[in-house]
């Protein structure tokens, strides 16, 4: 009979000891000091993921891990865990997450400030005294960039900051340690929580074209194998906590996926791919880990323990990277998605690219992962082309590190945006400072869009609680905010037009135009370039599969998005 794992747990009573690597760390976050190296410009790294926060000062050789969440537990009920606090929880049984991000992107800002809140407060980093330099995903929404800058420049008060996509930063780090030109291409590799993006670099600058996304991420893995488990043994279906650690701990990626099941389905005498994971019950167990079956001691001592035991679950759920069509998704794998984005590209490139090809994420620290990519990519790819997978020793921080490269650029302040320029200019002007940063679409003679409409993200953002509740004071205020921007445009907005969606409004989608052109885009898409409709729809099939010409990925062209 399946029984919850957050119930058993407690059910032990019997101390037992257990050996030095039952107590070690979890493997979301660190604290310790770091040792120090020369630099020339000293700034701080922010590189914000969805799953994890890694920042640090550049002269720092590793970054400060925190989980970029808000976490509860049901052991206490009345206190919030934000980042690395989770390390202070008696019970981590049944945690609920407030996650921040969704598809990557951050739509709940009343859980994310709080979290940079923690991680910009004395006792982390303090972040007016250096430059920032911070991370964003690749096609960022304007709304969400006018936000960051807006939250860093007036709540924060940084003196000069800078926005970069962690692709960027790989890649810089990857031509530094290769001491390769900046012309020479590569394809960087990110799979990460949410998504894996494919982005081929020619030249220095991205090549929109050639760029693919995937769906799919280490949330996905893990909430897979929590429906597998449940099914089979146990109960986790609010064990997120624990079946990630399982996750990482036990999971590989198999080179040939039929012989390991052949071997799986052997008696466990014969069955190698077999482990028994000891589950903890956080009184002397913080942490679970793989049993030693040859350990005959340790063994007895863990009879009393929750063991869970894992067969094919270990491999069958990281395949889903290379084979999304397994729980029914429609979609390629990574190393198609690769394939795919190379022949994107000018064929002068390609050969090149197939030998630049850099991993890095979350999900790369799969054991055999790289070896699997490998594999993939060389039956796929032509046989006289040298193909070359690169995968950093840690792929988590690898884009951190990139932002020692990025700081010794040749006339690297010109790109910093100081808090007197962003009071004077506005975000909508110094985002082209951002945007034009190694994007090969970038047009010099377009001129930037003129703000049309002034929306505050902070007052609405003091108005809410973690949970989105209005806050009574708040409630007032905000409605007379709303009246004076409607009397101040000389128009009355329907309150049918503007819904909240994840916590903030639908305005936030478009700030610089009208309600009523918004609109309009949403019955009929804007392209990028002034091409009229009846050119667009006489496009042939291979250029309306184009990234930048989709309607459906960029409904307002992808002027919007960089």
């Amino acid at each position: 009979m399946n029984t919850s794992c957050s119930s058993s747990v407690k059910m032990y009573s019997r101390p037992t000891d257990h050996r030095s690597k039952t107590k070690r760390r979890s493997s979301i976050g660190t604290s310790e000091t770091k040792p120090k190296k020369n630099n020339t410009l000293v700034a701080l790294i922010v590189d914000s993921g969805a799953y994890s926060i890694k920042a640090g000062l550049s002269t720092d050789v590793l970054p400060t891990i925190i989980p970029n969440c808000i976490m509860k537990a049901k052991s206490e009920r009345k206190r919030l865990f934000i980042g690395n606090q989770i390390d202070d929880c008696r019970d981590c049984s049944g945690v609920y997450f407030l996650l921040p991000c969704e598809r990557g992107y951050i739509t709940k800002w009343d859980v994310q400030k709080p979290v940079w809140d923690f991680l910009f407060s004395r006792n982390v980093y303090s972040v007016n005294e250096r430059p920032v330099i911070m991370t964003q995903p690749l096609f960022n929404f304007k709304s969400i960039q006018d936000c960051m800058d807006e939250i860093f420049f007036e709540e924060y008060e940084v003196k000069s900051m800078f926005r970069v996509n962690p692709t960027d930063l790989a890649r810089l780090k990857y031509a530094k340690e290769r001491q390769l030109t900046e012309d020479t291409p590569c394809v960087i590799v990110d799979t990460g929580f949410s998504f894996t993006h494919v982005i081929p670099y020619i030249g220095g600058n991205k090549y929109l074209r050639g760029i693919r996304r995937m769906n799919v991420g280490g949330k996905l893995l893990t909430n897979h194998l929590k429906d597998v488990i449940s099914y089979r043994q146990y109960n986790v279906m609010e064990e997120t906590f624990v079946i990630n650690q399982v996750k990482e701990d036990t999971c590989y990626v198999a080179k040939d996926v039929k012989e390991e099941l052949r071997l799986a389905a052997k008696p466990e005498p014969e069955n190698s791919i077999v482990k028994n994971y000891v589950l903890p019950d956080f009184n002397n167990i913080r942490r679970g880990y793989v049993q030693d079956p040859n350990d005959l001691l340790q063994k007895e001592k863990e009879e009393s323990c929750q063991i869970l035991k894992l067969n094919n679950e270990r491999f069958i759920v990281p395949e889903i990277l290379f084979h999304p069509s397994d729980i029914g998704m429609k979609s390629m794998g990574i190393a198609e998605a690769v394939v795919k984005s190379i022949s994107l590209c000018p064929k002068e490139h390609q050969e090149n690219l197939a030998r630049n090809i850099v991993l890095v994420g979350g999900n790369c620290k799969f054991p055999g992962f790289r070896e699997r990519m490998y594999q993939e990519l060389r039956s796929q790819l032509p046989h006289l082309w040298e193909v070359v997978v690169y995968q950093p020793d840690d792929p988590i921080t690898y884009s951190w590190k990139g932002g020692e490269a990025l700081l010794k650029i040749p006339d690297f302040d010109s790109y910093l945006v100081t808090k007197e320029e962003y009071e004077e200019l506005g975000s909508s002007i110094i985002q082209q400072r951002f945007s034009t940063w190694m994007t090969d679409n970038a047009d010099p003679k377009e001129e930037p869009r003129k703000a049309e409409q002034v929306y505050c993200y902070l007052d609405k953002l003091r108005g809410k609680s973690i949970f989105g509740k209005q806050e009574q004071g708040a409630e007032d205020s905000q409605v007379a905010d709303d009246n004076r921007n409607s009397n101040a445009e000389g128009e009355s907005v329907d309150s049918g037009i503007i819904d909240e969606v994840s916590g903030f409004d639908q305005t936030m989608l478009d700030n610089s135009e009208h309600l009523s052109e918004r609109d309009s885009r949403l019955k009929k898409p804007a392209l990028r370039d002034d091409k009229s409709r009846s050119e667009y729809m006489s496009l042939d099939s291979s250029e309306s599969d184009d990234l930048m010409n989709s309607v459906d990925i960029f409904p307002f062209g992808t002027r919007s998005y960089l």
